[in-house]
């Protein structure tokens, strides 16, 4: 068996973050393969995705979105200046702030990269039952509720 492998010894096969992982790399191996016709990253469009509504932001508002630090967060959006899909702009309010914004290519960027996401998504939730899938979101909103609370292997 291969490394990862869901029957391989050790695996983790019983926990639940096992899953949850597997499944989330799935879903963002399966968005990376289309995002690469576009020039781009899964990382790279979800921060696209967070400009997109129009907002300047941070670097360190932006790492707070996507949950990854700072300094990942200032090499995604170098890597986006680079390629002409945002700007960095000083604050008006914060003098060593700057602010990130999409240029012109990158709206267009991330519009593509949305509606792909988006029928990847859509194609998930088409390829089960109703009934599953509104079961799958309810038992994900437990598990986020229930995961903070637990306390050395009990519910506090």
């Amino acid at each position: 068996m291969k490394p990862g492998d869901q029957d391989a010894p050790g695996a983790g096969k019983n926990l639940l973050s096992f899953h949850l992982k597997r499944a989330e790399q799935a879903i963002v191996a399966r968005k990376a393969r289309g995002v690469r016709e576009l020039d781009l990253t899964e990382p790279q469009c979800k921060v696209l995705g967070y400009l997109n509504c129009g907002t300047a932001k941070s670097c360190t508002q932006l790492a707070r979105e996507a949950l990854v630090t700072s300094q990942t967060m200032t090499g995604i959006v170098k890597n986006l200046e680079n390629k002409g899909l945002v700007e960095r702009h000083p604050s008006p309010d914060h003098g060593r702030v700057r602010l990130v914004t999409l240029t012109p290519a990158g709206r267009e960027r991330a519009a593509a990269a949305s509606g792909f996401s988006e029928r990847v998504e859509h194609g998930l939730r088409d390829a089960m039952p109703e009934r599953e899938y509104a079961e799958l979101v309810r038992l994900l909103g437990r598990v986020a509720e229930l995961a903070p609370r637990i306390s050395a292997g009990t519910a506090e």
